[in-house]
């Protein structure tokens, strides 16, 4: 590291940090600030990444597909290689991950997805989990508070199918059949284990040695998380592919599938009967839609976190670019504050989908961003009771799996996926190959007014948040895994582009200060590395975050890293006609582009 000058601010030349906010269309500069700044500003080139931080970048002239998974990866640029469009290579994908990132996705989960085409049109589609109508509240709230393991029960009705299939013919060019071959190959041929895969893995190894299946499917031999790089083959979920290939997604929510399912959950105490599975199906939504600096940001709406994703960069657009483009503990505790405040509006205020005045205000706003903007005070973390009125807290599920794909004719898809816990509930119907999800144990049992309340035919809410990011024909597609750091991990990658002129590599592998709500107490997790300093963590906790979570660089586990996100993304040049894309180190990554294309059909 290099030397770093005294700092010499005191209070009052901290409070002139807000002096940068631009509030009434003034804009003022603070040398007090510039000071800060230039105490850590300097060039990247003299200081490098730790190696867990490291990942290449990739390039091509004819797309670009980036997932946590290589194998998955690939899937869907041998797609694109095909002429497939964006839809058909992030569905084919998606496939994919349920065989080899089988603890994050997979037909028991639930699947967003966020498509953005060049003629300007956007589509939200939902595949969210859904409550089953004979789910119990009272029942499941005995189970939590007695800490006892709720297996089945925990289980929502799987809607990844429909939400994958519902894309597929409505924008995709190929057929069910045709995407679901890659899959299908890896599933019979075996897929290498990631570090990510053996880490989780690891950490759920007793549960899932206790499950009468799923042991078969994820573990050696039935007994073992395996080492990285072991080969591990999944028949049984091959099997199922190609019986979906043949019979289409009705067998799996109308026929034989479906009653085999619903007679191993009802053996397993579940909720979920073949009159929930017959009713599943995709929805389309209108995506949230918000400008920063020149950009159009294009992102996922409730039950979703593209809410939190906008709310925070309309808080961060009332400060300069100058400011938020310096190395500073000023800007760090900007960010903070904002992720704070718009976790805690979302939290409040995001089920209100239709964007109407809600209190007497539009919680998705400009007024409403400069006036929560204004409680930021520097050198002071904002009171919890300022923040506003407590809302019911959601309670968050984890291990999300975030891909994003474009294709040479500049259709996005940004698509995230989740079990809700890794390995979902930890339990499988014998010879079907994939682990179901346990979204229901993330409702609320208690309050009938919350707007996670576990209704019959509700769906789960989280904060994954795809999002695309266009901008005079450049394009950026992203999302991330990581709970509720997902916005978080959004806005610091769109921040750093847009604000900080970074490389999409860059600003991917750039350490990152995020903010954990979800946690009991709610603190700062903090990536220590260039530029980032252990000063700068101290004095983030001098302003009164008393409660931080540190990842000091080298070496760091592989489970803490991954605690930080995964932020799979794509930037388009139009000035180069490149497409860029890199796989998130954090959560072992991989990103590709296709080699050459054979002619593509048009966009339906």
């Amino acid at each position: 590291m290099r030397s770093e000058s005294p700092r010499t601010k005191n209070v009052t030349e901290l409070r002139h940090a807000i002096s940068f906010r631009l509030l009434g269309g003034v804009a003022l500069i603070a040398a007090a600030v510039l000071v800060d700044a230039c105490a850590h500003h300097g060039g990247d080139s003299r200081h490098s990444r730790p190696a867990s931080l490291y990942a290449p970048e990739a390039h091509s002239d004819h797309g670009m597909v980036s997932s946590g998974s290589v194998e998955a990866t690939r899937a869907g640029v041998q797609i694109l290689e095909q002429g497939g469009n964006a839809v058909d290579a992030a569905v084919a994908a998606a496939f994919a991950l349920g065989v080899a990132d089988p603890g994050g996705s997979g037909l028991g989960g639930m699947t967003y997805i966020l498509i953005s085409q060049p003629n300007g049109r956007a589509i939200a589609i939902d595949g969210s989990a859904i409550v089953p109508l004979a789910a119990d509240a009272a029942t499941l709230l005995q189970l939590r508070d007695s800490g006892e393991h709720m297996g089945g029960k925990a289980v929502a009705v799987p809607a990844t199918l429909a939400a994958l299939n519902h894309a597929l013919e409505r924008y995709g060019t190929m057929t069910l059949g045709e995407v679901l071959q890659p899959a299908i190959e890896i599933a019979e041929q075996g897929f290498r284990l990631s570090s990510n895969t053996v880490a989780w893995t690891t950490g759920y190894l007793d549960e899932i040695r206790a499950s009468r299946y799923l042991r078969f499917v994820v573990l050696e031999a039935g007994n073992q998380a395996g080492s990285v790089g072991d080969v591990l083959c999944r028949p049984d979920l091959a099997s199922t592919y190609r019986r979906l290939a043949e019979e289409g997604p009705a067998s799996f929510y109308r026929g034989e599938l479906a009653r085999t399912m619903v007679r191993d959950l009802r053996d397993l105490g579940g909720y979920v009967q073949e009159v929930d599975l017959a009713r599943v199906r995709a929805r389309e939504l209108q995506p949230l839609r918000t400008k920063y600096r020149d950009a159009e940001v294009i992102s996922y709406p409730w039950p979703g976190g593209g809410g939190e994703v906008a709310e925070t960069l309309n808080i961060l657009q009332t400060f300069s670019r100058d400011f938020l483009s310096e190395d500073s503990v000023s800007r760090l505790h900007v960010m903070i504050e904002a992720f704070r405040i718009a976790h805690s509006d979302h939290s409040l205020f995001g089920h209100n989908t239709v964007r109407l005045a809600v209190g007497g205000f539009d919680h998705l706003s400009e007024e409403h961003a400069r006036k929560r903007a204004s409680l930021i005070t520097p050198g002071r973390a904002i009171p919890e009771e300022v923040l506003g009125i407590p809302g019911p807290k959601p309670r968050m599920g984890e291990h999300t799996t975030h891909m994003s794909v474009i294709d040479r004719n500049g259709t996005a898809v940004a698509l995230s996926q989740t079990l809700c816990r890794q390995y979902g509930a930890k339990v499988a119907t014998p010879g079907l190959g994939f682990p179901y999800n346990s979204c229901l144990e993330f409702f609320d049992f208690e309050n009938p007014d919350s707007p996670y309340f576990l209704w019959p035919r509700a769906r789960y809410a989280t904060t994954m948040a795809p999002t695309v990011v266009r901008r005079d024909g450049q394009v950026m597609v992203l999302g991330s895994a990581g709970s509720d750091r997902i916005p978080p991990s959004v806005v610091e990658v769109i921040s750093k582009v847009i604000d900080r002129d970074m490389g999409i590599r860059d600003a991917v592998i750039a350490p990152r200060v995020l903010w954990n709500s979800a946690h009991d107490p709610a603190r700062i997790c903090i990536e220590i590395t260039y530029p980032i300093t252990k000063r700068d963590a101290d004095k983030l906790q001098s302003f009164g975050f008393d409660h931080m979570f540190r990842l000091d660089f080298p070496p760091v586990p592989r489970e803490d890293l991954a605690f930080f996100g995964g932020v799979n993304a794509i930037l388009f040049d139009p000035a180069t006609g490149v497409y860029s894309g890199v796989g998130d180190p954090r959560r072992s990554g991989y990103a590709l582009g296709p080699r050459a294309v054979t002619e593509q059909k048009e966009n339906p």
